[in-house]
């Protein structure tokens, strides 16, 4: 914002005759307006940032509200608007590809999605990023809220297999912990 804020007031001293440059009181009644326009700006940019769910922060307890999603400060800005989009996003036929973005949104990486009909339930494959998701439990509570209830839902998810270990030297290898290494991405 700073650069717009120096923006508005050279342009505001821009629209002024040069002649009254040698007048300070003149460019200090110029600079309080340009003061009171930039903050003008920024209230408006604000404000106009909680219209969206993706920029939300001070309204995000409004969405919330009107999803019918419990607000839990325990969680972060970022998860919290995943679960709003979520169900936002899960309104209408529910098909691969919206579970899907669903699962994106709130896994915060790719998915894939396919459906297990012998099982009868809809399997998500975290691809995106290996291991154990942290949020998997509210990725599966989204999902069971978009999901019709007589599919079931399986979670899996991807690790570092042996096949990608041969591809790395021995130095490679050595630099990472176990942990590390089985959730590494080549």
């Amino acid at each position: 914002m700073q650069d717009n804020a120096r923006d508005i007031r050279q342009d505001m001293r821009d629209y002024m005759p040069r002649y009254y440059d040698d007048f300070r009181e003149i460019m200090n009644v110029v600079d309080r307006q340009a003061d009171v326009m930039i903050a003008l700006n920024e209230a408006t940019a604000t404000t106009l940032a909680q219209v969206f769910v993706v920029s939300a922060d001070r309204d995000l307890p409004r969405w919330e509200r009107i999803c019918g999603i419990k607000t839990d400060l325990t969680k972060t800005i970022e998860a919290r608007r995943a679960i709003v989009r979520s169900r936002i996003q899960g309104a209408g036929t529910v098909t691969v590809g919206v579970v899907r973005e669903l699962a994106d949104t709130l896994y915060g990486a790719a998915t894939e999605v396919r459906e297990d009909f012998v099982g009868a339930s809809v399997v998500v494959t975290l691809v995106g990023k290996r291991g154990v998701a942290n949020n998997a439990e509210d990725v599966r509570k989204e999902l069971r809220e978009l999901i019709p209830a007589h599919l079931g839902i399986t979670l899996e998810f991807t690790w570092f297999i042996w096949n990608e270990f041969d591809a790395l030297t021995w130095d490679q290898a050595d630099a990472f912990t176990w942990d590390e290494l089985e959730v590494y991405m080549p």
